[in-house]
């Protein structure tokens, strides 16, 4: 886990801006006062934190779960209402 105050990732903001796109690991800034904590992450792991939340939101991840534990067989992807999930 990579912590920084405020002053030390002021002082890296660039090298820590490299490090979460290159290592896909969040940066976390704690301050004294704990109401200005932040952590900084890549725009990549972004995108994928908001795409599962919005299949979280829409039901389509109980779905998934739900086939996933399906143990009576095999879905035919063909047989998948995919616009209706």
């Amino acid at each position: 886990m990579n912590i920084k105050s405020p002053t030390n990732a002021r002082k890296e903001f660039y090298e820590l801006l490299k490090q979460v796109n290159d290592n896909n690991e969040p940066v976390y800034i704690n301050s004294s006062n704990t109401e200005n904590n932040a952590v900084i992450i890549g725009q990549k792991d972004w995108n994928s934190i908001q795409e599962t939340l919005y299949l979280e939101s829409t039901g389509t991840l109980d779905k998934v779960r739900a086939r996933e534990q399906d143990q009576s067989g095999h879905t035919n992807v063909d047989d998948i209402d995919w616009d209706n999930l």
